[in-house]
Parts: C-alpha cells; structure tokens; sequence
C-alpha cells in the first residue's frame, strides 16, 4: 500500500474525529470508525447520499473552492469541515473530508449572543435612566444660571451632578465621581443622588453634615469595599450671597470666577465618600458672593488626560485660563469651549469621564 496511504488512513482511524476518503467520482472509499457510527457504513455510495440528504447548507466557504475549513449543517447538525485534495502518487487524486461536531460551541456562541443582547438592552436602559436624573441647562429659581456638559468614556459612566432647591433662600449644587465606570457605577449614581435628596435636614444643617450623612448611607449598602465616591458640595444662601463648600476627596477643587474676573481656586479637604469614612470629618468654607459671580465644578476626567505626544494635560490652570477668556460668555458655551479644549489632549478617546458645571449668581 502506497505510504502515503497508509499515513492518511492511520490518522483518520486513530482520530476522534470523523472523516472519509472521496475518490475523484466522489465516492466513499473509505470510512473511519466514528464516521461509521454516524452515518452508518457507506462504502462506495456517492457522498451525494449525505450531502443530498436532510437540510444541507455550506457557510463561509466560496463555491468551486477545492479545499479549505468550511461550515456545514447535515441533517440540521452543524459541522466545521476539513476539506483537502490529496494527490497519492499512483493512487490518482482524491479528497480527504474531517467533521467537527460543534453542536456545543453553537449552543455556547448562541447563548452568548442572547446574553450579549440583553446586557446591551440593559445598558441602553440604564443609560437613559442616568441621562435623565441630569439636569438641563436653565435658570432656577431667578437666582442661578445653570450650565452643564456630561461626556461619559464608556456608554455608562461614574459622574454626575445636580443642584436642588432646599427651601426658597438656600441651594445645593454639587458634582461626583464615582470610582469605576459601567452598570455598577451607574447605579450608585442613582443611588447617591436620590440619598442627597431624601437628605435635606442635614444638608440645611451645612455641606459638612450632609457628607456625614451621605457616609452613613453609603456604608448601610454593604458594597464593595474598593467603591467610593468623591464629590464637590456647594450650598448657596441668597439672603446672605454665601456660598458654602466642602469637599469629599474630590481632588478637582471648585473654582470662582468673579465679576470683574479676579479668580480664586477654593481648597478644601475631606475624605471620599467610602466605607472606612465612618469618623471622617468635613470642612467647610464660606464664600462671599455677588451677581455676576461664577461657579466652575469639574471632575478630573476635564483635566488630567495627557496628550502622549507632548507628555501636557489641560490641568486647573487651563480650566481657570478658559472661563476667564470666555467669562461674558453664556455659561453653555464656556463649558463647551472647555470640554473641546479638554478632548484635545486624549488623541483617541477619553479614559475616564469628563463633567463639567457652570453656575452663575444672578440674585
């Protein structure tokens, strides 16, 4: 028997994988061992007694291709084929075919791809549920003028800000980071903006206390001790033009930019919203305010990417530049000229979310 032959047949016999030998009639001229329990022993029928047979279907191989990897459903059994033209000397040419059974990994790649499907729904909602708790651009309460820009890095994203009214002389405006991004992250956004809110007794109390409190709702969550939340707290007393701040290791401190465009950087310090914040303490600082004063709240993502070509990033200076240059501009459009000056250091796409809130006093 030609040695070549006999290679041929012996791996086919040892194989677990079912096979044949096709003469160039493309009769069966040999069966292995698992290809007889499959198909039963088909010696010198034409192979158009399988391929004829049932549904048949070829996937991902080009007609009148001689040889190559194919798909192929017999019987409605998907295969993954081997197909190869052999030439065996004085033997003639014949073809060499190999059958995968891939029943489980199409089971597995469906189950995925239905799985895959409903995170995608999932996250598609759990987008518009974030987008939605953010406020719009706007005048509140003929006391403040509102302006905001939110571009997460991933479909869902860790910032978020808002402002809300706690009596008719006294206004909470904040921003946070939540640490990570996707679903998780999302969902303590949620969460931590509905504790501000349900919190207004300790916030009227002062921005220091509302952390507190925000600390103690935080650790009664029993989440993953590497989660954590940073977030700068401003609360707005009209009757005195006060602005009070306090900070929860949100390391982008809020920015002032006055009327007559003197500016100042407010640092205050505080640990992040956390589980092991449990005997944190927060400052709080008292800031003089007047019509025409702004208010610039930011979250990292503004400032700390870094262009790898110039090893520069936008920092605080370059946000403090910009709404000084642009400070008799609509605070839209400030936030705008900023975010786009902050996308030019990220020459592909942002790592980390980027926000950024302009508050303006008007009375």
């Amino acid at each position: 028997m030609n040695k070549r032959i006999e290679a041929i047949l012996k791996m086919l016999e040892n194989s677990a994988i079912s096979g044949w030998i096709l003469d160039g009639d493309r009769k069966i001229i040999y069966m292995n061992r698992v290809m007889k329990e499959l198909f039963g022993d088909l010696l010198g029928q034409n192979v158009s007694i399988i391929y004829d047979c049932g549904s048949y279907e070829i996937v991902d191989q080009a007609e009148g291709e001689t040889s190559g990897l194919s798909e192929i459903i017999i019987s409605d059994v998907p295969f993954r084929r081997f197909s190869s033209v052999v030439d065996l000397g004085e033997g003639g040419r014949y073809r060499v075919e190999l059958f995968e059974d891939i029943s489980e990994h199409k089971l597995v790649y469906n189950n995925m791809t239905q799985a895959l499907a409903k995170l995608n729904a999932e996250t598609r909602m759990a987008k518009t549920i974030q987008n939605s708790i953010l406020p719009v651009d706007d005048t509140y309460w003929n006391t403040i003028a509102f302006s905001a820009l939110y571009m997460p890095a991933d479909d869902l994203g860790g910032d978020f800000y808002d402002l809300q009214k706690l009596n008719d002389d006294e206004y909470l405006i904040y921003i946070a980071d939540v640490a990570g991004h996707g679903i998780q992250a999302a969902l303590l956004t949620v969460f931590m903006r509905e504790r501000v809110r349900t919190n207004t007794g300790a916030a009227l109390a002062g921005t220091g206390r509302l952390l507190e409190k925000l600390v103690q709702d935080f650790r009664a969550l029993d989440i993953d001790g590497m989660m954590y939340v940073t977030m700068a707290i401003c609360k707005y007393k009209k009757s005195r033009r006060e602005l009070q701040i306090s900070n929860a290791g949100h390391n982008c401190c809020p920015l002032i930019i006055r009327d007559d465009r003197e500016t100042e950087i407010i640092t205050v310090r505080g640990m992040p919203v956390c589980v092991i914040a449990d005997e944190a303490v927060y400052e709080e600082e008292t800031i003089s305010m007047d019509p025409g004063d702004r208010l610039v709240l930011f979250t990292d993502g503004v400032v700390e990417e870094i262009d790898s070509l110039t090893g520069r990033s936008l920092g605080t200076e370059g946000v403090l530049e910009l709404a000084v240059k642009y400070h008799d501009f609509h605070g839209g459009y400030v936030a705008r000229k900023i975010m786009d000056e902050s996308a030019r250091y990220s020459l592909i796409s942002a790592k980390d979310d980027r926000s950024l809130v302009i508050v303006d006093i008007l009375s």
